[in-house]
């Protein structure tokens, strides 16, 4: 039951971060910002390192890059999610970071139905043993008789088993730590190649200049 419970909250919830921001100036292509609505959406890069999980050996391994953060934050952005910033690497990222979360989706899906499906086998396989209390007419004694319904307890055993079904169903499907620290980094970090400096510069440059013309027009009010 704890390993569903887990397998649900994981999946849909996520876990720690790989992916974190290494000492380093950071840099703001197009200027820095100068007024609260460009430091609310401008973006700034800063250096990155993602820890990735080999999928032969188990072992982590540092991949260090450049990465996208809001001014005088320090948790990296998910690139595939920043609205307005596009180009053919985000595309790239967004492509190959959706199996992964439609692996996400259906394992958080299995493993709480499996939770759900356990929790009213459980009850209706309990409520299968009842205990009926009766007077005896001729001496007045209480008497009890502990009766099972046979159907009741058989479907609640089969309800608990196909719960059980569904989880492991879940951890079959869920990504493991390798695919899930891969995808942390794919999401989160510009790596050289593809992505070398000055592309990243240009593209963060084009956005910023961008949300300054949106604030200078009133639209960040």
């Amino acid at each position: 039951m704890r390993s569903l419970l887990g397998l649900a909250c994981v999946c849909l919830v996520g876990c720690g971060s790989s992916v974190y921001r290494l000492p380093g100036e950071p840099a703001t292509p197009g200027g820095a910002a100068s007024t609260p609505c460009e430091s609310e959406r401008y973006l700034v890069i800063a250096p990155t390192r993602a820890d990735v999980t080999d999928e032969k050996t188990k072992t982590s391994h540092p991949k260090n890059g450049l990465g996208l953060y809001r001014v005088g934050s320090n948790d990296p952005l998910d690139l595939t999610s920043v609205e307005g910033l596009d180009s053919p690497s985000i595309r790239r990222k967004r492509e190959e970071t959706g199996s992964y979360d439609t692996k996400q989706i259906v394992a958080g899906t299995l493993g709480a139905v499996g939770v759900v499906a356990i929790a009213v086998g459980t009850i209706l396989f309990v409520n299968a043993f009842e205990t009926k209390t009766s007077i005896d007419p001729a001496t007045g004694a209480r008497k009890e008789e502990n009766s099972v319904n046979g159907g009741l307890a058989a479907g609640g055993g089969l309800t608990v088993l196909g719960g059980f079904g569904f989880g492991i169903a879940g951890l079959v499907v869920n990504p493991g730590t390798a695919e899930r620290t891969r995808v942390r980094a794919t999401r989160h970090v510009f790596f050289d190649p593809p992505d070398g400096r000055k592309d990243v510069e240009a593209l963060v440059g084009g956005y910023n200049s961008e949300m300054k013309q949106t604030c200078s027009a009133g639209g960040g009010n």
